[in-house]
């Protein structure tokens, strides 16, 4: 086993599919390596690599056409060597089909009970195969509880993590097996 890994199965709350995660530490930063499957028993491959500081690095989607999601340390972002600018600044990547990616900025910010921090998350977008910007706030409410909350919608989920800060519940969408 590598050293600091980590791994969670996560079934769907809200439709059908799963996705089989492992977190570890390589490369002097964080390592996420997961597969999902979506209702249609599609499968999406990722891996995404973060700096020591929790920020994002790289994410690489597929495997036979493969999508590579870059982000440079002064916060710069491409997706197959075409920039990003609109999400120029954001630290962490957003999959939006995994729950994995919430644990970047769990982990980077290190929040105390009751503080919040307003996020902008470079969302992809599969059908563009572009990045956008997703501003959220996350705010930890207890020690092993967040809440996300979308300020354009108005809509919060609750967030319920482990020792380790991955996300065992994350309220009507994803629900890690024990």
């Amino acid at each position: 086993m590598i050293a600091g890994a980590h791994a969670v199965l996560w079934v769907r709350q809200d439709a059908l599919g799963n996705d089989a995660c492992r977190f570890a530490d390589a490369e002097g930063g964080y390592l996420i390596d997961g597969s999902a499957t979506d209702s249609e028993w599609n499968i999406q491959r990722y891996r995404i690599r973060a700096r020591a500081n929790g920020s994002t690095r790289r994410a690489r989607l597929g495997v036979t056409s493969r999508i590579i999601i870059r982000r440079t340390s002064g916060g710069k972002w491409s997706v197959n060597d075409t920039p990003m600018p609109d999400v120029t600044g954001a630290f962490d990547i957003d999959l939006g089909f995994t729950p994995a990616t919430i644990t970047l900025p769990i982990r980077r910010l290190k929040l105390a009970v009751g503080a919040q921090a307003d996020l902008t998350l470079a969302h992809y977008d599969a059908a563009s195969q572009t990045l956008k910007p997703l501003h959220q706030t996350l705010h930890r409410t207890a020690k092993d509880t967040y809440t996300l909350t979308n300020p354009a919608t108005g809509t919060s989920d609750q967030l319920k993590v482990n020792k380790h800060n991955i996300v065992q519940d994350y309220t009507g969408r994803w629900m890690a097996q024990k």
